[in-house]
């Protein structure tokens, strides 16, 4: 009979999935992998059936944890400004605190690996931000643009906001008032 799989060990190879793409991209090995969590290749092919198979995991596993990050607090009664500043402020946070991570999801979703299935997976926890996104075009407060473009203006500006905290933490709350300054503009009609 075989052994349950380990949650712990699911984990320790997604945490170590996370490193090695941040450094590697989707040129990570299995092996490097494997050794960064202290196990044997074999035993990364027992929790995922193949690399592909861990990509779409880690890209799955990384956006659950940033909108565990994003939607706590999300002022769902708020007006448009005060949500998207929530969600501009609380991924900076997010950003920061996990930085492999922040870059591993960047280079996944460069890629050209992810399925389709695993992007949309990856939205439902962001339901809410998507339906406030769309009203908010709807009601003319952001540009009548697609959304994915306007998702993707926002989080440049967040990522750049967040490397010049990493280059001048001293800077940080200015930083985080200027890069949301320049979002809200960059989307607003």
């Amino acid at each position: 009979m075989a052994r349950p799989l380990s949650p712990e060990k699911r984990e320790a190879l997604l945490q170590s999935a996370t490193q090695v793409v941040a450094e590697h991209g989707v040129l990570a090995t299995t092996a490097s992998i494997a050794k960064r969590a202290g196990v044997a290749e074999g035993t990364l092919f027992t929790y995922f059936e193949n690399k592909e198979v861990l990509f779409q995991a880690l890209y799955l596993h990384l956006k659950q944890a940033l909108a565990d990050a994003m939607m706590p607090g999300y002022p769902h009664q708020a007006d448009f400004r005060l949500r998207i500043e929530h969600l501009f402020q609380s991924y900076i946070g997010w950003g920061l605190s996990n930085p492999s991570g922040r870059l591993a999801v960047s280079r996944l979703a460069a890629s050209g690996r992810l399925l389709d299935e695993t992007r949309a997976q990856a939205m439902a926890s962001f339901q809410d931000v998507a339906h406030m996104m769309e009203r908010a075009v709807q009601s003319g407060v952001l540009v009548n643009a697609p959304m994915a473009f306007l998702y993707a203006i926002i989080e440049r500006i967040a990522d750049i906001t967040i490397e010049s905290i990493e280059k001048e933490p001293a800077n940080a709350e200015r930083y985080r008032q200027i890069g949301f300054h320049a979002a809200w503009r960059a989307i607003t009609s």
